[in-house]
């Protein structure tokens, strides 16, 4: 073969020769003498957030409690002396005056018992006034003079107590109202203590609940309220009291509506929704979507400032609805995040789009 006839020396040597001619022939790569110049990275683009301004407005907020409907007064009319129930002149469920008699109970012998009285007391007036008359011409001592007045105050205070428990056989009104309930029929012996009858005036009403701790500064007496009965029908009312130390069990404040009631509606003695109007505050009506927790816990929300950081700022929420929720703690104008409030730390500088005025 021709291959087998060719010396390899002189392969070799073509190869050198070849490969001096490539050389030469191209660039050859040297190392640079200086390092290239540095250039800046491109900025990073900054987060981009939707901001609106939000102006504060005057609120007024209400309280909303569950309460308990009360007669305005109500008593228990209770036999101060025994006897037989002689007659009930007032129908149960009518409308009585103050004064009116009620019941009436057997006598006895107690309006016998105040004339006699009476005609002791004069015996004795006419006794101390003859005292008088012999004391002053020395004709008899003055421990006879003592005892003949002494006597005169036994018999008045007698003839009171009988006169008292002849009044007490006649329990009347003691005030404007209804004869609510009876608990005595005609025939029946009433003994000393017995319950004879309710007696209650819902012209007017009390309405009672409980205010949390947390709650009862912000009430005053005076203030406004509407109840809200469980057939949707509404009353208006007043704040007229607040106790002034919380119950031990329950840790909450016992208040009273006064509520007027002139139909004498029977609705005393149901349960009832109150709404205590409270007094008007400054504050930002906001999506309830805007606020958030931070890390101790409070209520913030997130703004701009006017160096487009995002910031943070604890809010108190007075009160909230589907419709929004009204919180204070804000300046009267801000720039509050509406999107992207998640995608933001505070402090961090973000891109701001004003989505409006709130």
């Amino acid at each position: 073969m021709f291959t087998k006839k060719l010396n390899p020396l002189w392969i070799a040597g073509a190869l050198v020769v070849l490969l001096i001619i490539w050389l030469a022939s191209g660039e050859v790569l040297q190392a640079p003498d200086k390092a290239p110049e540095a250039t800046e990275p491109p900025p990073a683009s900054l987060n981009r957030v939707q901001v609106r301004e939000f102006r504060a407005r005057t609120h007024q907020p209400d309280l909303a409690l569950q309460g308990q409907v009360e007669a305005w007064q109500q008593v228990e009319i209770i036999a101060r002396v025994g006897g037989e129930v002689m007659n009930l002149p007032v129908e149960q469920g009518s409308l009585v005056e103050q004064g009116k008699v009620l019941v009436k109970l057997d006598a006895e012998d107690r309006q016998a018992r105040v004339e006699q009285l009476k005609a002791d007391l004069e015996l004795v007036e006419a006794q101390v006034e003859a005292s008088e008359k012999l004391r002053a011409r020395d004709l008899n001592s003055q421990i006879e003079q003592l005892g003949a007045v002494a006597e005169r105050a036994r018999v008045r205070a007698e003839l009171e107590a009988a006169r008292l428990a002849l009044r007490n056989t006649r329990p009347k009104a003691p005030f404007d109202g209804i004869f609510d309930r009876r608990f005595v029929d005609e025939g029946d012996y009433a003994q000393a203590g017995q319950r004879l009858l309710r007696f209650v005036d819902i012209s007017r009403l009390r309405v009672s609940a409980q205010v949390s701790q947390q709650d009862v500064h912000k009430l005053e007496v005076g203030y406004p309220a509407t109840i809200t009965l469980l057939d949707n029908s509404q009353l208006k009312g007043q704040l007229t009291y607040v106790a002034a130390v919380a119950d031990p069990e329950t840790r909450s404040y016992y208040v009273e509506i006064e509520a007027t009631n002139p139909e004498r509606r029977r609705i005393a003695g149901g349960s009832a929704a109150i709404q205590i109007q409270l007094g008007e505050v400054q504050a930002h009506h906001i999506a309830p979507s805007l606020l958030s927790l931070d890390g101790d816990g409070r209520t913030v929300v997130r703004y701009v400032d006017e160096n487009q950081q995002v910031k943070e700022q604890p809010v108190e929420l007075i009160s909230a609805t589907r419709k929004g929720a009204w919180v204070s703690g804000l300046p009267e104008r801000i720039n509050l995040i509406t999107q992207g409030a998640g995608f933001v730390e505070p402090g961090q500088e973000v891109e701001v789009v004003m989505a409006g005025e709130e």
